[in-house]
């Protein structure tokens, strides 16, 4: 994988808008799904592990919090938040993200875009970063934490 291009960070929304592009496109045979909110903040916080961990830079600019479903972005999903629990679907790409990045998040969706919310909240939960922020008083998940735990496991 060529990361010497990589534009990272981003702001979140960008990030998010090409995941829910890509969880409209995935199915073209098939009626489109798109995405939930709340799988789509799991995913994010996957995809920011992951740039951490393996690329050693943040892939977006906002906060994680730990919610009680899990890591998410308050800003996006405020924005997203009228969607309730319905899909999100995106005909067209509304990112702005360099081309590589977009390699890299197809990577991250096609690891984790198959599994379920509730999935994504159980793998998520079961880990070390969500589990010390949300008995926290700001319950922030920091980039440090992330970074620490994902390393091992991505870098082996």
């Amino acid at each position: 994988m060529v990361t010497q291009n990589i534009k990272s960070p981003y702001k979140a929304e960008n990030i998010a808008n090409y995941l829910i592009f890509l969880a409209s496109q995935e199915n073209q045979e098939k009626e489109r799904e798109g995405v939930t909110n709340l799988k789509l903040q799991k995913v994010l916080y996957l995809a920011q592990a992951y740039y951490l961990a393996k690329l050693g830079k943040p892939l977006f600019t906002e906060k994680l919090k730990a919610w009680e479903y899990g890591p998410v972005v308050p800003e996006v999903y405020s924005k997203l938040k009228y969607y309730g629990s319905r899909p999100i679907i995106f005909e067209k790409d509304k990112s702005t993200l360099a081309e590589e990045d977009k390699e890299v998040l197809k990577k991250v969706w096609n690891t984790f875009g198959g599994y379920s919310a509730s999935r994504l909240v159980d793998i998520v939960h079961a880990h070390t970063p969500w589990k010390k922020a949300k008995d926290s008083a700001d319950k922030i998940i920091s980039k440090e934490a992330i970074k620490n735990y994902y390393s091992p496991l991505l870098n082996k």
